[in-house]
C-alpha cells in the first residue's frame, strides 16, 4: 500500500511533524488508520480498550519513536482524560484526531433488543461525542495559530442509505453526520477543520457484531454482491489526504464506496 501513500502524500503534502490521536485503533478500519497516518509521517497515539490488540498493532507498525499506545474505554470521561495526559506528555499537543469507533447491531424494529440499542447509543453516539471533546481543546489551539488541524469523524453511509434491519444504526449513524456540520459551523470560523469520512462495505468490517439472523442475511447478500471492497488502508489513505491540505481547505463530507455498490 506504499505506493499509494506516498502519491497522495506527494500531492497535497505529508503530515511530518504532526501529532496524531486514533481513537478505536484496533478496529478493522482504526488499523488502516493508524498504518496510513505512521507511513505518511506523523506521530501516532493508539487508543482503543484492550492493551492486548494495542501493543500487537503498536509492534506491527515497527516506528517505536513515533507510536505509542493507550488502553482507554470511550465512553468513560476519566479514562479519556488520562490518555490525552499521557498524550501531551509523550507527543505534545495533537493536531490531528481520528474518532474511528463504533458497533453495528441490527434486527428486525419489533423483535430488536433495547440492549443492543443502547450498546449502539452508548459506543457509536456518546462514546464519540467525548471522545471529541476530550480533544477539541488541543485542535482549537492549533488551529488558531493557523496550523493544519483536522478533527476525523468515520461515519457510515447508513446515514444516508436506508437499510432494513439497521434503523436504530442509521438512526445514530445520521446523528454523527449532523454533529459534523454542526461542529463546521461552530468551528469552522476558529480553523479547526472537521470531516466526516463515510466508507461503504468494507472488508472484514463491522459484521462481525451481528447476531440476528435475518441481519445476518442481509449482511452476507450485501458482501456477495462486491467482488472489490474498500480495504482499511483505502479508509487510511484518504483520511492522510484530506490532512494533508492546506490550511483552510476542509475536506467536509466524503462517502467513499466499492464501484459494485450503487
Amino acid at each position: 500500500m506504499k505506493g499509494p501513500i506516498i502519491m497522495t502524500t506527494a500531492i497535497f503534502g505529508g503530515l511530518h511533524g504532526r501529532s496524531a490521536v486514533v481513537l478505536g485503533a484496533t478496529g478493522t478500519i482504526g488499523t488502516g488508520v493508524a498504518r496510513t497516518l505512521v507511513e505518511s509521517g506523523a506521530r501516532v497515539a493508539l487508543i482503543a480498550l484492550e492493551p492486548g490488540p494495542l501493543d500487537d498493532l503498536a509492534r506491527s507498525l515497527d516506528a517505536d519513536d513515533r507510536v505509542m499506545t493507550v488502553a482507554a474505554d470511550i465512553t468513560d470521561t476519566a479514562q479519556l482524560a488520562d490518555a490525552r495526559d499521557a498524550v501531551l506528555d509523550r507527543f505534545g499537543e495533537v493536531n490531528i484526531v481520528v474518532v474511528s469507533v463504533g458497533v453495528m447491531l441490527g434486527a428486525p424494529f419489533e423483535d430488536a433488543v433495547p440492549a443492543d440499542w443502547a450498546r449502539m447509543i452508548d459506543t457509536n453516539l456518546s462514546g464519540v461525542l467525548l471522545a471529541a471533546q476530550t480533544f477539541s481543546a488541543d485542535l482549537l489551539a492549533a488551529a488558531e495559530r493557523k496550523e493544519r488541524s483536522d478533527l476525523i469523524f468515520v461515519g457510515a453511509i447508513a446515514a444516508h442509505v436506508l437499510y432494513p434491519y439497521f434503523a436504530v444504526y442509521g438512526a445514530v449513524s445520521a446523528a454523527i453526520a449532523h454533529l459534523t456540520r454542526t461542529l463546521r459551523a461552530e468551528y469552522g470560523p476558529r480553523g479547526l477543520r472537521v470531516h466526516n469520512i463515510e466508507p461503504g462495505f468494507v472488508e472484514e468490517s463491522f459484521g462481525r457484531h451481528l447476531n440476528d439472523g435475518a441481519a445476518v442475511d442481509l449482511w452476507q447478500d450485501v458482501a456477495r454482491s462486491i467482488e472489490h471492497p474498500i480495504t482499511p488502508d483505502h479508509v487510511g489513505q484518504l483520511i492522510a489526504m484530506t490532512c494533508g491540505l492546506p490550511f483552510g481547505m476542509n475536506v467536509a463530507e466524503m462517502v467513499l464506496l466499492p464501484t459494485e455498490q450503487g
